[in-house]
């Protein structure tokens, strides 16, 4: 049964997972339950188990202002670790705030190594300066210094047991030195190494010391008597040796080396004896460090590669966490026979290795074969075969139930960019199924698969059926249609070409990019064809008359990638702006934008149900999305259906006059305008409109019962209301509360309130001189009144004869009548 395809339009998608590097190169150091682990120029914190990285030290801090790590030590007992930089500062960090705690100023030479005794008091760093220092890091001082090493101090360790206060290290003059900090002075000189030691371990017993380097022996130190027990061969350079528990009271360690294998020894009256060994799994493998997790019983052996190998007591390996993927190039999910999803995705990074890694966990299997960088992965639509393209020429066929490959073509005279498998499921039942890759030797060529339901013994060689010159420049794009009548290939000279499936005969060809084509996708549903180009573009076409149906622009820079979703109503494209664009074909428009890469996307993969995406890029970061829209409608639904209800409970609280529940509501829905309704309310229900010295407390209930979140965003508001002078009595009488009612304590808690008083008190003082120039003009009508006031005798007097004089007259006029 094929899972179901989306129907309905998507907005809104966001990482739910995320698979960053955690490590370059360098120091690794285990803390309890997290590792410390050099990233670049700086430390990352990283959980053990899973390998996720927590957080980065410097993460926080601007690019400008970041220093330069060299290398770290974890403070025992605390959450604290101590930097060494390239500018000779040590740093002690609290990585529960994430803040520097104090700053050591050491010499001018860079510190190389470092160590803190199990008190987590004194601190051991060695150097270019060849000289081992010790600092106590609570006061912040250098308490020794040593100075007998002829070369580069490359290594430095502490004894386990703090009553002894011994350091050792190890120095490019092949020498290991033994310090005794009470006696202040050397207390051993060993010179039996003929390079220089790369590990030194205490054995459990406190008085045995182990040495061991590239020139392939383990050396055997008695601490007491500061003379040699014995050396063994390993047959192999070492770079790193742990003692695990006692056996029966016998010492057992392990080593790791440049062959690849960990090695279990017993430790013998004369010699120790390898007792159990790492199987052996590629001969690409060289270990770079070896860690004991007492906690988990467990070995984390650290590549080459920047990979690190988990094995259990027996050198059974666990899991595999990747450290470092470099550019990802090519992604794909890895789907059920019944179409669904696996917990399984594939990569393709910067590497001739390809990776299998867990969705949930991101553990890997590492897929060796290739001699130089794999480009491009197809996966089958039963999830079992994928196909790989590489720049060694090869294409090769990999069984993901075994991790195994069964069958290698090759043919192309130049490295491959590109490869597509067969879509239909029911051709890998029928023997149909077939590959196609496209190489930068202008080349296509067609490989059958009918070899699939056969006994896979042994790795086969394929041939070609068919091969076609397709273009004029590389091959970087190939498509097959969902019913494997039709192939797509995309070029740098700026042409797609639709090819018969069957033979390679070229049936059209679609013009209208300017540069180069990058990705081709067929549409699930319809008779089209999008692509993405490095002219910034999407375009969509007719597979009836191979014209442009449609073209999308919103990309500032090469459109590296795009896929179907949605049912083909939808496309999601990847750039090298770093951005994921999702357009909805209809309307043309882009629906959503999404920002979580640093550098180019080149690699994007849609889920068979439109339900999740996975990306990755030249940041050397993958993300793994979810689609949210349906949750999202579904809480803007009922946010909405909140705010409602809220809404008609104001109303009934306003009814009711109850309107301190109605301030509360308002604060709830986020209701600025509502709120000045309210608090209009409570002043008109006071003895009058004209503010009287009560009337000057009216907001002071209001403002008591708020918490530190509310009083910022009433302040907010405040700012935006006193803009408008017909606001600025009711927002003055607020101000007042507030600074009446509010201590000065609580203002320092709430962010940004600087700006925010800097808004307030530049309308108030012009609401202010608004009412003084009010006031004056007042007291114009007050002298005009008083002055009105002394012409009224003499206007009362004209009056009066005016009232005389027509009474006269009325009575002659009714006498000459008569």
């Amino acid at each position: 049964m094929n899972a179901p395809k989306r129907s309905t339009v998507s907005k809104s998608w966001a990482p739910v997972r995320t698979h960053a590097g955690i490590y370059t190169g360098g120091k690794v150091q285990l803390h309890g339950d997290v590792l410390g682990c050099m990233l670049q120029e700086d430390v990352a914190i990283v959980d053990a188990a899973t390998g996720e990285l927590k957080f980065t030290l410097q993460g926080d801090i601007a690019d400008e202002q970041k220093e330069a790590i060299v290398t770290f030590a974890w403070r025992p007992k605390k959450n604290q670790l101590v930097t060494a930089s390239r500018n000779s500062l040590l740093r002690l960090w609290d990585l529960d705030t994430k803040t520097c705690m104090r700053t050591i100023k050491t010499s001018d030479s860079p510190i190389l190594c470092m160590d803190f005794d199990p008190t987590g008091t004194l601190l051991v760093t060695g150097g270019s300066d060849r000289s081992v220092k010790v600092f106590d890091i609570e006061k912040g001082f250098a308490t020794h210094n040593f100075r007998k090493h002829t070369g580069i101090v490359t290594l430095v360790k502490f004894h386990f047991d703090a009553k002894k206060l011994l350091v050792a290290s190890s120095s490019d003059d092949s020498t290991v030195r033994v310090w005794d900090l009470y006696a202040q002075k050397e207390v051993a000189c060993i010179k039996d190494h003929m390079n220089p030691a790369t590990t030194i371990a205490f054995a459990n017993d406190g008085y045995t010391m182990l040495t061991s380097g590239r020139d392939k022996v383990i050396n055997f130190w008695d601490l007491r008597k500061q003379k040699l027990l014995k050396t063994i061969l390993a047959h192999e350079p070492l770079t790193g040796i742990v003692i695990v528990p006692d056996v029966d009271d016998v010492m057992h360690f392990v080593s790791a080396g440049d062959k690849g294998q960990l090695k279990l020894w017993k430790n013998t009256e004369n010699s120790a004896v390898v007792v159990a060994t790492q199987e052996k799994e590629d001969a690409s493998i060289h270990y770079t460090d070896l860690i004991y997790n007492a906690a988990r019983n467990e070995l984390m052996g650290i590549t080459s590669e920047h990979n690190f190998l988990l094995f259990d007591e027996k050198l059974q390996r666990t899991r595999q966490i990747i450290g470092f993927n470099d550019d990802i190039l090519s992604l794909k999910f890895v789907p059920t026979p019944n179409g669904g999803l696996s917990d399984n995705i594939v990569a393709a990074t910067n590497s001739e290795q390809i990776r299998v890694m867990s969705r949930s966990t991101l553990s890997c299997e590492l897929l060796s074969g290739h001699s130089d960088i794999v480009m491009a992965l197809a996966v089958s639509p039963d999830g079992r075969w994928l196909i790989s393209a590489s720049k060694d020429g090869t294409a090769r066929v990999w069984d993901l139930t075994t991790f195994q490959c069964v069958a290698v073509g090759a043919g192309h005279a130049e490295s491959l960019g590109s490869v597509a498998i067969a879509q239909k499921m029911h051709n890998y039942t029928t023997n149909n199924a077939f590959f196609v890759t496209g190489s930068s030797d202008k080349t296509m060529k067609l490989w059958n698969l009918n070899f699939l339901n056969k006994e896979l013994d042994e790795c086969r060689t394929l041939t070609a059926m068919s091969a076609a010159k397709a273009h004029d420049k590389d091959v970087n794009a190939l498509a097959v249609a969902p019913n494997d009548r039709f192939i797509a290939s995309g070029s740098q000279d700026k042409l797609i070409k639709i090819w018969n499936a069957s033979n390679l005969s070229l049936i059209g060809t679609c013009r209208g990019h300017k540069r180069g084509i990058w990705s081709l996708e067929f549409s699930p549903v319809d008779q089209c064809l999008a692509s993405a180009s490095s002219d910034k573009t999407i375009k969509l076409w007719s597979l009836k008359d191979y014209s442009c149906l449609k073209t999308f622009e919103g990309h500032t820079a090469s459109v590296l990638n795009v896929q179907f979703v949605c049912a083909g109503m939808q496309l999601l494209s990847a750039g090298a702006d770093g951005l994921v664009k999702l357009w909805t074909i209809k309307t043309n428009e882009c629906e959503n934008t999404l920002d979580h890469h640093m550098d180019k996307i080149w690699a994007l993969a849609v889920a068979k149900d439109s339900s999740e995406m996975i990306t990755g890029g030249a940041d050397s970061t993958i993300h793994i999305w979810k689609d949210f829209t349906e949750e999202e409608e579904e809480k803007r639904k009922s946010e909405a259906d909140a705010k409602l209800l809220k809404e008609q409970e104001l109303m009934n609280c306003l009814r009711s006059n109850d309107y301190h529940k109605a301030v509360s509501i308002a604060f709830e829905i986020q209701h600025p305008f509502r709120l000045m309704q309210i608090l209009r309310d409570i002043k008109e229900g006071t003895k009058g409109k004209d503010i009287s010295e009560s009337d000057m407390q009216v907001f002071d209930p209001v403002v008591a019962d708020l918490d530190d979140e509310k009083l910022k965003q009433l302040l907010e508001w405040i700012r935006d209301w006193n803009t408008n002078a017909k606001h600025s009595t009711i927002t003055q009488l607020l101000l007042s509360s507030i600074l009446r009612v509010v201590p000065p304590s609580r203002f320092e808690k709430i962010e940004h309130v600087s700006k925010l008083l800097e808004g307030l008190i530049a309308y108030t003082e012009r609401h202010f001189q608004r009412m003084e120039r009010m006031l004056q003009k007042s007291y114009l009508v007050d002298f005009t009144i008083v002055s009105m006031q002394k012409l009224l005798p003499a206007i009362e007097q004209e009056d009066n004869k005016k009232r005389k004089l027509s009474i006269e007259l009325s009575s002659t006029a009714k006498k000459t009548k008569a």
